[in-house]
């Protein structure tokens, strides 16, 4: 099975999922969109499900790997948390303002399929402990149990990664967020930094 043909058929269905929602979406025109048969579908995909699931994972991937990159861009660790905290948001405010149906997506993977969101966040969470340790390293971060305080700031950060809270204006979340890092920050701040 071709891993091109995997993608057409989640690129497809993802569009299909955007625009009608999940639940009025059938294999029969994912299928036609990618211009094959259902039964040759179906040697993809075991069910509809699947693809959404796959296709959520794909999402959730590039976020992750868009956030993590940009953090090599940073001058310090404070930088760092602030640019990745801020890329996750950008990402999932235009996700979602292009993705019109998203709750029902948001519910079928929430209900079925946590461990996919688990996943992730136990990857955010290694990230964000890495950086935890830079700016101890570096002198930037007081000495801290790093693991604590990145499940601390990803929790303390959620409401910018929720697809239920993007209704408001990017600038309005990310002005929220910067005022929240900055609060965040000087409980981090290493003495004299």
């Amino acid at each position: 099975m071709s891993e091109q043909e995997k993608q057409k058929i989640v690129d497809a269905a993802n569009k299909r999922f955007a625009y009608y929602g999940y639940g009025k979406t059938t294999m029969a025109e994912i299928a036609a969109d990618c211009a094959m048969s259902v039964g040759n579908l179906y040697r993809f995909y075991k069910n509809k499900e699947d693809i959404a699931v796959a296709g959520t994972c794909a999402c959730l991937q590039e976020k992750a790997e868009l956030a993590e990159a940009v953090t090599s861009e940073a001058d310090s660790a404070m930088q760092a948390l602030s640019l990745y905290f801020t890329l996750r948001l950008r990402y999932l405010h235009r996700f979602v303002s292009e993705t019109p149906h998203l709750h029902e997506l948001v519910e079928l993977i929430s209900a079925n399929h946590m461990h996919v969101i688990q996943h992730f966040e136990d990857r955010a969470k290694v990230v964000i402990e890495e950086m935890l340790q830079d700016g101890i390293d570096s002198g930037e971060f007081r000495p801290m149990k790093t693991e604590q305080r990145a499940s601390d700031l990803y929790h303390a950060t959620n409401r910018y990664n929720m697809p239920m809270c993007m209704c408001l204006p990017l600038e309005e979340l990310e002005y929220e967020l910067a005022s929240l890092l900055g609060l965040l920050y000087e409980g981090l701040k290493a003495e004299g930094a």
